[in-house]
């Protein structure tokens, strides 16, 4: 008997510190409910931290890229010949004048005129558009076929650029010498039109359209 009571005496500080253990290390949530509650709502904290930790180191990034670039293009500005300046400030300069030629030209003009721009602006932006959506529309092959030409464009390009720069001094100077003559000839031809009288203008006009009416009756196939 006194041996069951030592156990028994021995035994209490033992259940008292497991019952002290479980109740310190005991599981917060009192039910399920309320420990999805509290794990959706550490869940919302923690995506509004990340968000605002992003959007804070993105701002942060733009504003750096920005002085960066600031400081860049005022470094260049202060490393630059009066020369160089001026010619900045010239190219500004047609910038800003043509901007202001055409608000006055839009303003100074009519309302046919207008709608006649206006036509023309909306031509432009549904020529584009259809260019997109035939471009969405095309098959893997015919967008292949696209770029294979874009692409001989491209080179065509380079390479006349290429030419150039290893040409000689003679060589360009006769390319430049060519490209005036044609240049020249489409000039001459035009003053020549523009000097011409009206009656000489007319004739040829006339003769014009004789050629193109005799044309289209001889390649017309007679009814039967």
């Amino acid at each position: 008997m006194q041996f069951i009571r030592k156990i028994a005496i021995m035994g209490l500080p033992l259940a008292t510190a497991l019952v002290s253990a479980t109740a310190a290390y005991a599981d917060p949530c009192l039910s399920l409910t309320s420990c999805a509650q509290q794990q959706v709502q550490q869940g919302v904290e923690n995506t509004r931290n990340a968000v605002k930790t992003d959007t804070n180191q993105f701002s942060s990034n733009l504003k750096n890229a920005r002085q960066s670039a600031q400081d860049q293009a005022k470094a260049r500005w202060n490393n630059a010949s009066d020369a160089t300046r001026q010619k900045w400030e010239a190219q500004r300069d047609k910038v800003t004048n043509a901007e202001q030629n055409a608000k006055d030209k839009w303003n100074n003009t009519n309302e046919e005129t207008r709608k006649k721009w206006e036509a023309q602006r909306d031509k432009v932006t549904n020529a584009e558009q259809n260019a997109k959506d035939k471009w969405n529309n095309a098959n893997e092959e015919t967008r292949k076929k696209w770029e294979a030409q874009r692409d001989k464009v491209t080179n065509a390009e380079q390479n006349a650029k290429d030419k150039w720069n290893n040409a000689s001094d003679e060589t360009r100077k006769k390319w430049e010498a060519q490209r005036d003559s044609v240049t020249n000839a489409g000039k001459n031809a035009q003053n020549k039109w523009n000097s011409t009288g009206q009656n000489a203008k007319n004739a040829w006009k006339s003769q014009k359209d004789r050629i193109k009416s005799d044309w289209k009756d001889a390649t017309t196939v007679p009814q039967l």
